[in-house]
């Protein structure tokens, strides 16, 4: 679950995932956070019982977005910015592209002289669809990734859901956690923890389809959900974006730093695909 800020072309849109704002953060409009969803880690999220058989195959053919990170950000990346925010403060001053990578850094910006994180959104809108991003994060406690589909309009959240492939909150980076949202209830489906050393470089990936959502690491499936496993059934409402984050955080979810934390801690994104569902899919 986030409340997050969208940038959108040459201006910069700010606004709270109302839902996600509690009655002390509602009028709080400059203060995006990420915070594990509500029902994981400590309550558990409720386990798919559709989570074991393997999704079938779909014919996706060819990616339609295919970002390298071989030159400088296009305009169809938006940067955070919000360097004054109170929680989760993000800088674009922290991202960065150089030898094929984009990087998110979570350290002091010396422009503001504060810690802060990093973040940036695909801004091309997408229903349905199989989504890549290869990655690796240093360790290090203060920094959570996070790697999701967010409803275009803030205001559509919960109803219309979030889909996060990924989070990453353990500073060993050593477990990962995915979900997904949806309904007025904000009723949750997922896995609580599933592990590899995310220190080095893996690939998450996602089918956003009607009848399912189903993630993968390295192309093995990792967790499945359809309509009957939550009450709302799969977000179906609203197109989406790509957002890839790495946020700043010193409270429940995000563990302080401490002095094992290095002075930088850097995600790596390698790349990233999107195919459309075919047109002749059938659930």
């Amino acid at each position: 679950m986030l409340k997050r800020f969208v940038a959108l072309g040459l201006g910069l849109a700010l606004s709270c995932a109302v839902a996600a704002c509690g009655p002390d953060e509602a009028g709080d409009a400059a203060d995006p956070t990420f915070v594990t969803p509500s029902g994981v880690a400590s309550s558990g999220a409720k386990s798919p019982a559709s989570s074991a058989p393997p999704a079938k195959t779909v014919k996706w053919g060819k990616p339609v977005m295919v970002e390298e990170f071989d030159g400088p950000l296009s305009s169809n990346w938006a940067r955070y910015h919000t360097p004054d925010a109170k929680k989760s403060p993000r800088s674009h001053n922290n991202i960065s592209v150089s030898d094929g990578l984009l990087h998110l850094t979570g350290g002091v910006d010396k422009a503001y002289g504060k810690d802060v994180g990093a973040g940036v959104m695909y801004l091309k809108d997408y229903k349905y669809g199989h989504f890549e991003v290869r990655f690796r994060v240093d360790a290090g406690a203060g920094y959570a990734l996070a790697i999701l589909m967010w409803p275009k309009n803030n205001d559509d959240w919960p109803e219309a859901g979030e889909i996060d492939f990924l989070e990453i909150n353990n500073p060993t980076r050593q477990t990962a956690s995915g979900y997904v949202h949806h309904g007025k209830d904000n009723e949750t489906v997922g896995i609580d923890s599933y592990q590899a050393d995310f220190t080095k470089f893996h690939t998450i990936s996602g089918d956003w389809l009607p009848d399912r959502i189903t993630y993968y690491l390295d192309g093995k499936q990792v967790f499945n959900a359809v309509p009957s496993d939550l009450k709302a059934g799969l977000p179906d409402e609203s197109v989406m974006n790509l957002a890839i984050q790495l946020d700043q955080g010193c409270r429940k979810w995000i563990p302080c730093r401490n002095e094992q934390t290095p002075e930088k801690v850097v995600m790596d994104v390698d790349w990233v695909k999107i195919y459309k569902m075919p047109k002749n899919y059938k659930p």
